[in-house]
């Protein structure tokens, strides 16, 4: 019997520090950087409709699902070239637009329920390339599925899902705060903030989570992209020795180790997370009767 429901997990994304990559084709396009592939993500649900739909819900502080968005163009679209229809909804835990890679996570989650839900025989790799051409034709992201395709902390030193990416594993916790969203697409069509963003990047390539850490805390400095939001929160993680830096692209802040949690939840509600040791997740597929 064909499966009449298809739910998948994929997992978030911070990115600690980036430089767009820009080419002709979208399939070239995306960024290099690094960042951390994290436990939260989003759960997507597709239901076998004759008519697309796509609802975003968001769990609350009590882990009640709240309905955020009705539609969700980019989703749309992406039924629409896999021409495939379903009823879609996806459940994502942490803010959307703040830095955690939630759209990524989205539409590759979405790739995956569509893939699984109609057999239609595709390969990870497959499913990583769909959705980094839609997060990139979208301007929703340039790096995020390139990440979320595998787990670990990620030093991407060539665009795309098929990139030079290195992985590796932490066991250390991962705090996050955030204080509001920033627009991902008016960053990335800035030409100022291209320059600027080229010119932070760094020359070195970290060897471990904790250089990460570092890169990206002065990638964060040199770039001027630091709301002044969350400098108190910085200024208190810096006071403590605590590794910290700017979640890209979102007013919050990730830091790590288990002493960041009392330091972070001064100033808001405090995200408890964990590096992912892998990406996408097909939880179930329900069978028609």
């Amino acid at each position: 019997m064909e499966l009449s429901r298809a739910t998948v997990f994929c997992p978030g994304h911070i990115s600690g520090y980036f430089r767009p990559v820009a080419d002709e084709s979208s399939s070239c396009q995306g960024s290099i950087g690094a960042g951390l592939v994290i436990s939260e993500g989003v759960r997507v649900t597709a239901v076998k409709s004759s008519v697309p739909s796509v609802k975003v819900f968001q769990t609350d502080r009590y882990g009640v699902p709240v309905l955020i968005s009705e539609s969700s163009p980019v989703i749309m679209d992406l039924m629409s070239f896999m021409q495939v229809n379903a009823s879609v909804e996806t459940n994502c835990h942490l803010p959307v637009g703040s830095g955690y890679g939630m759209s990524a996570a989205a539409i590759l989650g979405t790739v995956h329920a569509l893939n699984t839900l109609y057999n239609l025989n595709l390969t990870p790799r497959e499913c990583a390339w769909i959705a980094h051409n839609t997060e990139v034709l979208h301007k929703s992201g340039l790096g995020d599925v390139s990440a979320c395709q595998g787990g670990g902390y990620v030093i991407r030193h060539s665009p795309g899902p098929d990139g030079e990416i290195v992985r590796g594993m932490d066991l250390r916790p991962v705090y996050a705060l955030t204080m509001g969203p920033i627009k991902t697409s008016s960053v990335l069509s800035s030409p100022d903030m291209a320059d600027r963003i080229s010119g932070a990047y760094p020359e070195t390539s970290p060897k471990n989570l904790d250089e990460i850490m570092w890169l990206s805390r002065e990638f964060a400095e040199k770039s001027g992209l630091i709301p002044d939001e969350i400098r108190p929160v910085l200024s208190a993680c810096d006071d403590r020795k605590i590794p910290a830096s700017m979640t890209m692209l979102g007013c919050g802040v990730f830091a790590i180790g288990k002493e960041a949690e009392p330091v972070l939840k001064r100033f808001g509600r405090v995200y408890r997370l964990a590096i992912s040791p892998g990406g996408p997740v097909i939880l179930s597929g329900e069978r028609s009767s």
